[in-house]
């Protein structure tokens, strides 16, 4: 049966905000506001541009092609096996947002109990193990409890907002302060690749082209707009952050220290505990409920060993969900940071954005008919310039990134994006991956595309 075509620009544009405005932004505010100081609205303003040029090729071929199954079918389409591989086990790393987000909670609810912050990785991994187990109980009680803290989350923000905004002082956050600059032009930078963490997301809209109407023009233009809108919603939340204290006093720190200044106590404990707390458990729900299937399916199509997909009888794949649990908890007794985590997260998916937007090039050529027709249709000499540009967000991202790491951390990411391609390769050699899926895969998307070239 055909599918209904039932979602125009305003739906795919709120669904690319929904997935961009979260916790990301009570998690890095702070961090990003200790680099760069009174002009993280600025850091914010270019994160949300680099960003969006970083994640390029996905947004130019959402203007060439009708791809049915979204991501999946791009990276057919765009990538050799290989890094299709690497993509597909790249994804076992979405523990270490677990990770994050638990660190995050547990630091939002020690500014309203103070006390539990000498117990800390105590109760961070308590919380892990509380939502693992949650996810026995089925995607549908996950799905309504997620949609309740959705809206408590937005509420929070809103009035975090129409509290704070009439107590910035507005002279702080201008061109002319003396801590706009707080940490110079590097800081600045750093800010925008921390900050890039909270503005991903827009481009979503991509997976839902088999309800979109005229996907070819309605995905880049929501793409665009969804970007456009939370950039400006993140420049409002940066100037309430930044612009009521002084920076030493939010540096590093989260958003309840403005929210302690700015609202009432009984509300200030509602906002960290139903709005900060609430905001990072929609995405740690989120993403131990999501994050399974395309494991599962990396492992049915041979990219990791069969045994981590075996099931319960009712069909619950504890192996899988195990090894996630290890890679969720392994950081919080390394003692990993913040900052840490964002980079190791960030830093293996900007390469492959680096190589993405690179081969972007070739397709193209083998479509001129497609990028004739496309949304983005520009010169040749233009569109080169286009994609050196998104190479080199991409690449800035990953270098700014680099960094903030340890010879630890630094040592720790070379290896670990290393064994994925080594790994990636080995499995592929070794004759153990399903290439039947793959080339169908990739045949699906190739029709397609040669549909849209006619």
């Amino acid at each position: 049966m055909k599918e209904k075509k039932v979602l125009g620009v305003p739906e795919l544009t709120c669904y690319g905000i929904g997935n961009c405005i979260g916790s990301g932004i009570f998690v890095s505010m702070g961090v990003g506001i200790g680099y760069t100081g009174h002009s993280i609205t600025l850091a914010l303003i270019l994160a949300s541009i680099v960003v969006l040029f970083a994640y390029a090729y996905k947004t130019i071929m959402a203007g060439m092609f009708v791809l049915p199954g979204g991501r999946y079918s791009q990276a057919a389409l765009l990538q050799p096996p290989l890094l299709v591989g690497v993509s597909a086990i790249s994804t076992v790393f979405s523990g270490l947002a677990f990770a994050m987000y638990a660190i995050s909670i547990v630091e939002y609810a020690a500014t309203v109990f103070p006390r539990i912050a000498a117990y800390d990785k105590q109760i961070e991994i308590l919380i892990l193990t509380l939502f693992f187990a949650t996810t026995l109980l089925g995607d549908k009680f996950m799905g309504k409890f997620n949609m309740i803290m959705v809206v408590v989350l937005m509420v929070a923000l809103i009035v975090y907002v129409a509290v704070g905004l009439p107590r910035v002082d507005y002279a702080t956050v201008s061109p002319a302060s003396e801590d706009y600059f707080y940490g110079g032009p590097i800081g600045l930078v750093m800010a925008l690749a921390t900050m890039s963490f909270a503005c991903q997301g827009s481009t979503l809209p991509i997976d839902m082209t088999s309800h979109a109407k005229e996907p070819k023009k309605s995905l880049p233009i929501a793409i665009l707009l969804s970007s456009l809108i939370v950039m400006v919603v993140y420049c409002i939340i940066g100037i309430v952050s930044s612009g009521i204290l002084p920076v030493e006093d939010v540096a590093g720190k989260n958003l309840g220290v403005v929210a302690k200044e700015i609202f009432p106590y009984p509300v200030f404990v509602i906002f960290i505990i139903g709005g900060a707390c609430f905001a990072i458990a929609t995405s740690l729900y989120s993403t131990i409920a999501g994050v399974r299937y395309p494991l599962l399916a990396t492992v049915e199509d041979g990219w990791l060993p069969k045994f981590l997909g075996k099931r319960t009888k009712g069909g619950y794949p504890w192996v899988m969900m195990i090894l996630l649990y290890v890679v969720a908890v392994v950081p919080i007794f390394v003692d990993f940071g913040l900052q840490e985590l964002i980079s190791l997260m960030m830093i293996p998916t900007m390469i492959l954005n680096t190589i993405n937007n690179v081969i972007l090039v070739n397709l193209v050529k083998k479509y001129p008919g497609a990028w004739k027709r496309s949304f983005f249709h520009m010169p040749k000499p233009a569109f080169y310039v286009v994609v050196g540009f998104s190479t080199f967000c991409s690449l800035l991202i990953t270098l700014a990134l680099f960094t903030t790491l340890d010879s630890g951390g630094r040592i720790a990411i070379v290896i670990m994006t290393a064994v994925v391609f080594f790994y990636s390769g080995y499995r592929l050699k070794a004759g153990k991956v399903n290439l039947a899926d793959i080339e169908r895969a990739k045949e699906e998307a190739e029709l397609a595309a040669e549909a849209d070239e006619v």
